[in-house]
């Protein structure tokens, strides 16, 4: 039996409906994770018959690259949009809280399926390559927002490297790992004062 040709949508309305594809295996995904979902319940809840699916996505895995696309770059972009640093201590902490706490939300919005994507991520090239790049891409247009912010941070792709991985740790603790000898409140107030430490908030306030 031959493959069924994958198309790769140009009208409005194929465009939308594959959209709509990869947004019902978001749902499913996130309510029963990637490996307890399969093909026809995508298509059931997306209104559509699995021979369409088909046309649109090769497997499974294709329709977890593409739900990849959807989800990341839409927080990421919310993420830059309320960028709003400030010399100011106290404004600085509280944007940071207010950011952290966005994070665990969104690590919490999809903690089902979370841990077998960070599985795939380590197993599968393709999941591993497509994250890494959203990460990459989003990490650098932070950095390129500190100028115009006002920051002159030294070393600012390292520094914002390790901010991201401190934040990413702490809600995986929180979201996945929870330990009752932590004070959760308390580690989020060292990562703030680190992160205080790293962009040397002292010195960028006496300029």
């Amino acid at each position: 039996m031959s493959k069924i040709k994958i198309r790769e949508p140009r009208q409005t309305r194929s465009i939308e409906k594959k959209r709509k594809i990869a947004r019902a295996g978001i749902k499913l995904f996130r309510e029963k994770g990637f490996h307890h979902t399969n093909t026809n319940e995508i298509a059931k809840e997306a209104g559509v018959s699995t021979g369409i699916v088909y046309h649109y996505f090769q497997d499974k895995k294709a329709i977890l690259l593409a739900a990849i696309d959807e989800i990341i770059p839409k927080f990421d972009v919310k993420i830059i949009e309320e960028l709003h640093l400030s010399k100011d201590k106290k404004i600085l902490q509280g944007f940071l809280s207010d950011i952290i706490e966005k994070v665990v939300q969104f690590h919490q919005t999809f903690k089902s399926c979370h841990k077998e994507f960070e599985a795939m991520r380590h197993s599968d090239p393709d999941v591993e390559k497509r994250m890494n790049k959203f990460k990459d891409d989003f990490l650098c247009e932070i950095v390129d927002a500190l100028p115009s912010l006002g920051f002159d941070v030294s070393n600012p792709q390292e520094k914002v490297h390790m901010i991201y991985d401190m934040i990413d740790q702490y809600c995986h603790s929180v979201v996945f790992n929870k330990r009752d000898k932590i004070n959760y409140d308390d580690m989020k107030s060292l990562i703030i004062q680190s992160i205080l430490n790293l962009v040397d908030l002292d010195a960028q306030s006496s300029e």
